[in-house]
């Protein structure tokens, strides 16, 4: 990058994609003129229904992040085993609330659940579902094939009798190819991951309520 004016209103997408490799190559990004952010909103696709008996109300909870991956900037894994946070890109909110919606969404739309209620909400809910954000990175260890990695592991438990009991365990996880290297690609490969992260937890849940009522108090 050379003669560029961070004060300019518009940033070509040139200056976007060398930002870019600026933090995956490792090179300082603080002895030369930093570009404009780059800020994106997590944006996964609606799924398509899914077979299977509706499962009662489910509530699901803020999402936990595993260190680095509660931060806005996008987190690169590289080949020569280093871990980089772009300082210039990102997403506008947390990745945590972010994928709390994208979960809550992912799950509304797969019919699975008769009612689905985000974080924050006080109703009463059949059920409760607690995730963990595992991975949120874009890998870079084969150049030529860059790919966003996405992780979740989602507990559900019993509400409706107060016990809390843990009824499910799930993991879902995808990947998604960058269509090239800037990083309005890297938000959508993630977007991407996410949204099939989400559909592959509600492919593993059980097909009838009866398959996830909680054990009786006295076993």
């Amino acid at each position: 990058m050379t003669g560029g004016d961070t004060t300019m209103h518009s940033r070509s997408s040139s200056i976007a994609v060398a930002a870019l490799a600026i933090c995956i190559a490792g090179c300082s990004v603080f002895d030369r003129e930093a570009p404009e952010r780059s800020q994106f909103r997590l944006t996964p696709v609606a799924g398509a229904r899914l077979e299977g008996e509706p499962l009662g109300s489910l509530l699901v909870r803020r999402v936990g992040a595993v260190k680095p991956f509660d931060e806005r900037g996008f987190v690169y894994e590289l080949a020569n085993g280093q871990w980089r946070i772009d300082p210039y890109n990102g997403f506008v909110a947390d990745p945590s609330a972010m994928v709390t919606e994208a979960v809550a969404s992912g799950l509304e739309d797969s019919g699975r659940f008769t009612l689905v209620l985000p974080s924050g909400v006080s109703s009463r809910s059949d059920y409760v579902a607690e995730c963990t954000l595992e991975s949120f990175h874009t890998d870079f260890r084969d150049r030529a094939k860059p790919m966003a990695v996405v992780r979740l592991r989602m507990y559900v438990l019993e509400r409706s009798s107060g016990r809390g009991e843990v009824l499910r365990q799930l993991r879902g996880e995808a990947m998604a190819p960058l269509a090239d290297g800037s990083p309005g690609a890297v938000a959508e490969a993630l977007s991407l991951a996410t949204a099939e992260a989400v559909r592959s937890l509600a492919k593993q849940l059980p097909a009838t309520r009866a398959e996830l009522a909680p054990r009786p108090a006295s076993e």
